[in-house]
């Protein structure tokens, strides 16, 4: 199975989307022998995308029909749903349709606006700002850069607001970038130009070399899962550049031990200490690899 995209619960077990299947599926880490669950199978569908908690848990969820020939979602099949998880059996709703989307990818929350999520459009090569509070309002182009083109394949993939700047990967042109943001009114607004922070070399799908989805850890280092088969690290130093490093598998996705076959996406543990020192990476092949981060790579 292709895994997507992964959130982790308070409880500590995982979600998991795929974008060949519209059921999501939940995993428990810490069990001795995890299998994977059915936590609710979408309507009129064929695949998920981009998860992302949004409140204590209750998720953002990106739902679409796929054309896996051309990694592209068919047109005005493109929503957003609203899954609760604080009672007993899920509450699912539709919040909205993208009608205009392609390729709805990649969600972040956005600290300061608790029912507001930017959702990365990997073909037009933009951030949507998305209300989940208001049901039906349409969705909106907040962000729109030449840094998150161009043409062809998938351009913006993944991106997590942190520290009021929204970082992102352009899995075609290779970068791992921040773009200052104007959050004022409810609104969320370009408020500066995109500064570029390191690179994937060679990039784009023609070499099988791209930056995926990430997550910050606590010290504000963001964990890249990296194609074809590695995790690469970015830490800031203390005059504002940032470092990159392989932090783990091979780059060049060769066998070596703990490989990742094709890493889409990773989620930091809940739950204790322990876990959220434990970094879980979902993979085109169907694994969960779990990272121990304790003993840092910096």
């Amino acid at each position: 199975m292709f895994l997507e995209n992964i959130a982790v619960r308070p409880n500590s077990k995982l979600l998991l989307t795929s974008v060949l299947s519209p059921t999501l599926y939940t995993l428990d880490p810490t069990a001795a022998n995890a299998t994977l669950s059915k936590v609710y199978t979408f309507p009129n569908c064929s695949g998920l995308a981009g998860i992302s908690e949004y409140q204590p848990d209750v998720y953002v969820i990106i739902v679409s029909t796929n054309n896996l020939t051309t990694d592209s979602a068919l047109p005005g099949t493109v929503s957003v749903w609203r899954l609760n998880l604080t009672s007993t059996s899920p509450i699912v709703k539709c919040v909205v349709f993208v009608p205009n989307s392609t390729l709805l990818n990649r969600l972040s929350t956005v600290p300061g606006l608790p029912h507001t999520v930017l959702a990365a459009d990997s073909h037009l090569g933009a951030a949507y700002e998305i209300a989940m509070s208001t049901r039906g309002v349409a969705p909106h182009v907040a962000i729109q850069d030449a840094a998150m083109a161009p043409p062809p394949a998938i351009r913006i993939n993944g991106l997590h607001v942190h520290n009021g700047q929204l970082y992102f990967t352009n899995s075609q042109q290779g970068p791992f970038a921040w773009v200052p943001l104007c959050i004022q009114d409810g609104l969320v607004t370009q408020a500066g130009a995109v500064q570029i922070l390191g690179s994937i070399e060679p990039a784009g799908a023609a070499v099988g070399h791209e930056f995926d989805n990430f997550p910050f850890d606590r010290g504000g280092r963001a964990w890249i899962a990296a194609h074809p088969g590695a995790l690469t690290l970015f830490y800031p130093l203390p005059k504002g550049t940032w470092v990159q490093q392989n932090a783990a598998g091979d780059p060049e996705g060769g066998t070596v031990t703990g490989v990742f076959n094709g890493p889409t996406s990773a989620a930091f543990g809940r739950g204790s200490i322990g876990e959220e020192e434990m970094l879980y990476v979902t993979t085109e092949g169907g694994q969960v690899v779990h990272v121990d981060t304790s003993g840092a790579y910096v």
